[in-house]
């Protein structure tokens, strides 16, 4: 599966961002980057996945910069902590990751 991200003047993607097996079912930015609280640390998106996969993303590199494998069932859920230090999960194996 292909997550795009676009920059807003343009119509065109900037990243295509493969690698998921199966569909995306969330995503959420991180907290950090230009124009935030924690403006020195990396712009992070984070992808979950059926293939119960977690995926965080150099958005201005447009690379994969972790995969999290710990669920056994699709992950519905990703959520960053105020500082975007931490990630939590959650999956339909019924457990939550931080």
């Amino acid at each position: 599966m292909t997550l795009k991200t676009w920059s807003m003047p343009k119509e065109t993607p900037v990243h295509n961002l493969q690698a998921h097996n199966n569909e995306i079912y969330t995503i959420k930015w991180s907290p950090t980057g230009s124009g935030t609280m924690n403006p020195n640390a990396t712009l992070l998106l984070a992808s979950a996945s059926f293939d119960s996969t977690v995926r965080l993303w150099d958005v201005e590199r447009g690379v994969s910069q972790n995969i999290l494998l710990k669920h056994s069932e699709p992950v519905y859920s990703v959520s960053f902590s105020p500082d975007g230090r931490l990630l939590a999960t959650g999956s339909f194996d019924k457990a939550i990751y931080i």
